[in-house]
């Protein structure tokens, strides 16, 4: 007996032999298409989140290296300041340039702690945008999982259906030689009954004439 699916499939296309691996090539093709283009999607989504990644990066990188110079321009002008503080010896000036030195090293620690605050909240967005990328990455292992659980399902449908319809191709040449013999045999039979029908018939003839040649014989 022939599989519920393949007897759907070989009603619709009207050729068993030849329809069949067609439509069945056809379902793997465009299930291979739909799986590349779910492939090149996920694959372009993490090029687009890798390019985001990399911007971000090289602004926090042009942020400290501003930093970095305005840290140099602080620390140049305090030098400035300390030598004049050691040049002149005016005492009434000192008290300015330590005042400016301290406003200089004030000016600087609140830069540093600005910037640590820039540095803690690009920290808490990038963990924000991790966590996301991170749960659309265990969704798309999941969904590829479930693919690959069905897929895995349909190769095992298909080999048993492989399997089941080589037996009966095996079987084929039996009914053939089965069904071979019984149209011979009932050729035989038929040819023996013409024969005897052909028999009856010229006899039935035969008596026919005999009693038409009687009754013409036969004086009126």
């Amino acid at each position: 007996h022939v599989l519920p699916a393949a007897q759907a499939i070989w009603r619709e296309s009207g050729d068993q032999e030849e329809t069949t691996p067609r439509q069945k090539e056809a379902d793997l093709l465009s299930s291979k298409t739909g799986r590349m283009k779910s492939f090149w999607g996920r694959l372009g989504e993490s090029w687009a989140e890798l390019g985001n990644f990399l911007e971000e990066k090289r602004l926090k990188e042009l942020e400290e290296l501003k930093f970095e110079i305005q840290k140099c321009k602080f620390e140049r002008h305090e030098l400035y300041q300390i030598l004049d503080l050691y040049i002149y010896d005016d005492w009434d000036y000192r008290p300015d340039l330590e005042l400016l030195i301290l406003q200089s090293e004030h000016e600087m620690k609140m830069m540093a702690m600005q910037m640590v605050t820039n540095s803690i909240s690009y920290a808490m967005e990038r963990y924000k945008e991790l966590i996301q990328v991170n749960s659309s990455y265990r969704n798309t292992h999941f969904q590829l999982l479930r693919e690959w659980i069905q897929l895995k399902n349909n190769v095992r449908i298909l080999l048993n259906e492989n399997r089941q319809l080589l037996v009966e191709q095996t079987k084929l040449p039996a009914s053939y030689e089965k069904a071979k013999r019984f149209c011979e045999e009932a050729s035989n039979y038929i040819c023996v009954l013409r024969a005897k029908q052909q028999q009856v018939g010229l006899g039935l003839r035969d008596r026919l004439s005999s009693c038409l040649i009687i009754n013409i014989d036969k004086p009126m």
